[in-house]
């Protein structure tokens, strides 16, 4: 069963919903992940180790609620919320590969010499009673279109592989990512890199080829 979806891009004027979602419904089944507010990728070993000396090794969720914060306002961290009757359902993390510092500090999603222009897609959160709705592939299915329309050669994104629960499927699952035209790029041990050619004129590629 689907539910009608508005797709909107994170910006500055969407600070509160974002905050609200993931204060809440993002991780109420799981609140054990409730601290992360989706900053995971965009924090490099220095800036861990800078917020580790910060807090004295005591972390508490207002310093990724803080980072997270400085860094939708200062253009670093992009991305769609779901809404459904004005509500916040389900949110996407997808923005220009070189922004994901974590992404940029593992060689091994990178092709040597290769400046092909790659937006990346990091993490999916679907609220608990909204999940099995097609929230996902509709945040994904946006992300898809503005890639290609932003000059993107390439949409990459990163599932984990094997029997997993949904909050270890916070990659999105690889049979999602083929339904929308993306073929395996790359296989690790327990992640594969996924890739969607997009076409310079701002047509999808359905070959999946660059």
């Amino acid at each position: 069963m689907k539910m009608e979806l508005e797709i909107r891009a994170l910006s500055p004027a969407l600070i509160e919903d974002y905050l609200g979602f993931f204060d809440g419904a993002a991780f109420s089944d799981h609140p054990e992940w409730s601290f992360c507010y989706c900053t995971y990728y965009h924090l490099g070993k220095q800036d861990e180790e800078a917020l580790e000396a910060q807090c004295a090794g005591r972390w508490t969720r207002d310093i990724l609620r803080n980072t997270a914060i400085d860094l939708i306002k200062t253009g670093r961290l992009n991305g769609y919320l779901a809404y459904s009757d004005g509500r916040v359902l389900g949110w996407c993390n997808a923005g220009d590969k070189k922004s994901f510092k974590k992404l940029c500090e593992n060689r091994g999603v990178w092709d040597t010499g290769d400046e092909t222009p790659v937006k990346s897609i990091v993490c999916f959160i679907v609220a608990p009673g909204a999940r099995r709705m097609g929230v996902a592939s509709a945040l994904l299915a946006r992300a898809s279109r503005d890639a290609s329309r932003e000059g993107y050669r390439v949409l990459e994104a990163y599932p984990a592989v094997g029997a997993l629960d949904c909050y270890q499927h916070y990659h999105g699952h690889p049979e999602m990512y083929e339904k929308q035209g993306f073929i395996k790029h790359r296989a690790f041990e327990t992640y594969c890199v996924y890739r969607k050619a997009l076409s310079p004129n701002g047509a999808e590629d359905a070959s999946g080829q660059p």
